[in-house]
C-alpha cells in the first residue's frame, strides 16, 4: 500500500531544516577559531567573537587553546582531571580554561578566571627558548599544564639521563624538568613560578689545539717570546729601581741580574725607602741581609702556613686545592705527616666540590708528586678531567690572546698560574696539544704588560667579545716570579737528610754526609756574596768555611766575608757567603773532638839502702 505523497514531502522538509540549522550552528560556533605565530611559537584556540574591527592582539576567548614550540604542544583545555588545572591552597585541583589573550612583542600573556596569568615569551639565546612564567592571586597555590609531542617530534634520553625533545633537527630540553607522565605536566607555583623550555645548543668537541697561538706551536719558538718578554721587563726593572718600593721588583731584578752578570750594581740600585720601609719582606734578605729580622718573619710566616695547611686538612677542605704547588712545599720542608695526610685528603676528596678556582692546584699537585714518585699511583689524576673540563667551559679565545674567564672576568694572575700549571702537567704526560695551550695562556698574560712594567690585572668580556681593563695592575715583576724562570729566586730546597732544608737563592746546593763533618756544597757566582737559611740543624759544634775553621759573629753581615749565626731554638743556622769559587763547601761538625789522651808520668823513687 503506497504512503500519501504530502506527508513525505512534509518530512524530508523538516529534515532538511534540522541540517541546515545543523550546519549553520557549526558554521557560526566555528567562525571565531584563529591561528597566531610570534616567532616560533604557534598559538591555536578560538575568539568569542569574530566581529571584524575587534583588536586582533586584545581578545577574549572561548574554549581550548594550545601552545606550539619546539615539536611540543602545550594544552590549555578543560578536559575532566587531564586539562589545564588550577591548584588551590588546600591542595584542591579545578579546570580552568583563559578568559582573554593579550599578545607583545614576543609574548602571548592568558589572564585567567579569579586573576591568575600565564605568560607563554618567546627568547633567544643561543637558541630559541620558550619562557612561561605566572602570577598567582591569593587562594591560588599554582598550576598544571599538560603538554606533549607533536607526530614529528621524538623523545630522547641526553647523556645527564634526563629527557629531551628532537625537532626540525634541533634538541630542546626542560631547564627544570618537569613531572613526565603519559603526556606529561608542567607544574608551576609561587616558589617556582617560571619554567624553561629550550633548544640545547648541540656541543662540539673540545679541542685545546683551538686554542693555541702561533708562537707556542713550536717549544723554541716559546722559549724566544719568554727571552724577549724577560729582556723588555728586565730593562724596565733596571731603570725604575731606585724608585721602586715593591719586593717583588727587588726579588725580581736581582734574581735576574745574578743571571746577566750585574749583580752588585743592581743591589746598590735599591732605593733606601725600601731597603729601611716596611714593604721590605723576609723573601729579598737572600741578597740584601737583614738576616736576623728576617729569621724572625720567616719563622712566624712558615708556622702560619704549615697552621692553615693543616686546619684544611683536620677540615677535609677542598680548599687544600688553593695552596700553591702544595706538595712541592710540604716535601722541601721534610713534613712527611702532612704530607701523608694531604694525600690522603686528596683520595677521599668529592669532585662535586670542585671549581675552576682549584684547576691550578690540581695540575701542580699531579706534576709535583710525579716527579717526586714517578712509580706510585697519583692520587691527583682523578680530578684531570675534571679540571680539563673547567678550562674548556671558561676559556675563551680573542685573536691571538686566549684567557679563561670566572663569568665575565679573567684574572691574569690566575690565568698566568693556570697556563704554566697545565703546560707543566702536559709536558710531563706527552699530552702536547694541552701543552700547546698552557703555554698559549702564558704567552697571552705576558703580552698585556708591553713597556710598562705591568699588566691590567682582570679583563672583562662584554657579551659582544670586547675586553676592557679592570682591577688595578699586576707587575711584571710579580708574573716574573709566577713564571719562575730564573734560577737564582728565593725558594726552599730540601736537602735530602735529617729534614734538613735551605732557603736560599744558589742555583744549586747539595748535601753530603758520611759521618762527621756534614758538607754542604753552595753554587754561586765566584766574587758575590749571599745570604742563606739551613732549618733542621740540630746544635753544632764548629764550622770550616774555606776549609778553615770560622768562628760564629753576630755582626757577621758587616763585613766583605763569609760568615754565620745560629739559632739553638728555631735550629736555623744562618750564612753569607762570600764566594771565592763557583762552588763553596760548608763543613759542620757536631761533636767536639774527643780530648787528646791522657799521659801518665810515672817517677821512679831510688830507695836509700844503708
Amino acid at each position: 500500500m503506497r504512503k500519501p505523497v504530502i506527508p513525505r514531502i512534509a518530512g524530508f522538509f523538516v529534515l532538511y531544516c534540522a541540517v541546515f540549522v545543523l550546519l549553520g550552528a557549526v558554521q557560526f560556533t566555528k567562525k571565531g577559531k584563529f591561528t597566531q605565530r610570534v616567532g616560533p611559537m604557534l598559538i591555536s584556540g578560538y575568539w568569542l567573537s569574530s566581529e571584524r574591527g575587534v583588536s586582533v592582539k586584545e581578545r577574549p576567548l572561548s574554549g581550548d587553546v594550545s601552545i606550539f614550540f619546539g615539536g611540543l604542544e602545550f594544552l590549555l583545555d578543560d578536559r575532566d582531571g587531564e586539562g589545564f588545572l588550577l591548584l588551590d591552597a588546600e591542595g584542591g585541583k579545578r579546570t580552568a580554561l583563559p578568559e582573554y589573550m593579550i599578545l607583545e612583542a614576543d609574548t602571548a600573556r592568558f589572564l585567567l578566571p579569579g586573576g591568575t596569568e600565564l605568560a607563554f615569551s618567546v627568547r633567544y639565546s643561543g637558541g630559541p627558548e620558550l619562557r612561561i612564567s605566572s602570577v598567582f592571586p591569593e587562594g591560588v597555590s599554582g598550576v598544571e599544564i599538560p603538554f606533549k609531542p607533536r607526530r614529528s617530534s621524538s623523545i630522547r634520553e641526553n647523556e645527564n639521563g634526563r629527557l629531551a625533545i628532537v625537532y626540525n633537527g634541533l634538541k630542546y630540553q626542560f631547564t627544570q624538568s618537569p613531572r613526565w607522565e603519559e603526556n606529561g605536566r608542567l607544574v608551576l607555583q609561587p616558589g617556582s613560578p617560571i619554567a624553561s623550555y629550550r633548544a640545547i645548543p648541540e656541543r662540539q668537541v673540545f679541542n685545546p689545539v683551538d686554542f693555541a697561538i702561533p708562537q707556542t706551536e713550536d717549544k723554541l719558538v716559546f722559549n724566544d717570546a719568554i727571552s724577549r718578554w724577560k729582556d723588555q721587563s728586565y730593562s724596565w726593572w733596571n731603570q725604575n729601581i731606585s724608585s721602586q718600593n715593591d719586593e717583588d721588583v727587588v726579588i725580581a731584578y736581582s734574581g735576574e741580574a745574578i743571571r746577566r752578570g750585574n749583580y752588585r750594581p743592581a743591589l746598590a740600585s735599591v732605593s733606601q725607602a725600601f731597603l729601611s720601609g716596611t714593604q721590605r719582606g723576609w723573601e729579598s734578605s737572600v741578597y740584601l741581609g737583614g738576616m736576623d729580622r728576617a729569621r724572625r718573619i720567616f719563622t712566624a710566616a712558615e708556622q702560619e702556613k704549615t697552621g692553615r695547611i693543616s686546619r684544611l686538612i683536620n677540615e677535609q677542605s677542598p680548599d687544600f686545592f688553593m695552596e700553591n704547588h702544595i706538595i712541592e712545599y710540604l716535601t722541601e720542608r721534610g713534613l712527611s705527616g702532612l704530607v701523608d695526610e694531604g694525600l690522603e685528603l686528596v683520595r677521599w676528596i668529592d669532585p662535586a666540590e670542585l671549581t675552576l678556582d682549584k684547576s691550578p692546584g690540581i695540575f701542580e699537585g699531579y706534576a709535583d708528586f710525579a716527579r717526586r714518585w714517578p712509580n706510585r699511583d697519583n692520587p691527583f689524576e682523578q680530578f684531570i678531567g675534571n679540571a680539563c673540563q673547567f678550562i674548556s667551559d671558561n676559556i675563551h679565545r680573542e685573536q691571538d690572546k686566549v684567557f679563561v674567564f670566572a663569568d665575565t672576568s679573567a684574572n691574569i694572575e690566575f690565568n698566568l698560574r693556570l697556563g704554566k700549571a697545565v703546560w707543566e702537567w702536559a709536558e710531563q704526560t706527552g699530552s702536547i696539544d694541552w701543552a700547546g695551550l698552557g703555554r698559549s695562556l702564558v704567552l697571552s698574560a705576558l703580552s698585556l704588560s708591553g713597556n710598562s712594567g705591568a699588566a691590567p690585572a682582570v679583563l672583562i668580556r662584554s657579551e659582544s667579545g670586547e675586553l676592557s681593563e679592570a682591577g688595578g695592575r699586576l707587575s711584571t715583576a710579580r708574573m716574573y716570579r709566577i713564571l719562575n724562570v730564573g734560577e737564582n729566586l728565593p725558594r726552599a730546597v730540601a736537602m735530602g737528610s735529617q729534614g734538613i732544608w735551605a732557603w736560599t737563592a744558589a742555583s744549586a746546593i747539595s748535601i753530603t754526609q758520611e759521618g762527621e763533618p756534614l758538607v754542604i756544597s753552595v753554587t754561586f757566582p765566584a766574587g758575590e756574596s749571599h745570604f742563606i737559611m739551613l732549618r733542621g740543624i740540630q746544635p753544632l759544634y764548629r764550622i770550616q768555611i774555606y776549609n778553615m775553621d770560622w768562628r760564629s759573629d753576630s755582626q757577621f753581615e758587616r763585613y766583605d766575608s763569609s760568615g754565620w749565626v745560629y739559632n739553638a731554638q728555631d735550629q736555623i743556622l744562618t750564612l753569607k757567603m762570600r764566594h771565592r769559587e763557583n762552588v763553596e763547601n760548608i763543613r759542620i761538625f757536631f761533636q767536639a773532638p774527643p780530648p787528646p789522651p791522657r799521659v801518665e808520668v810515672v817517677e821512679e823513687t831510688l830507695a836509700e839502702t844503708e
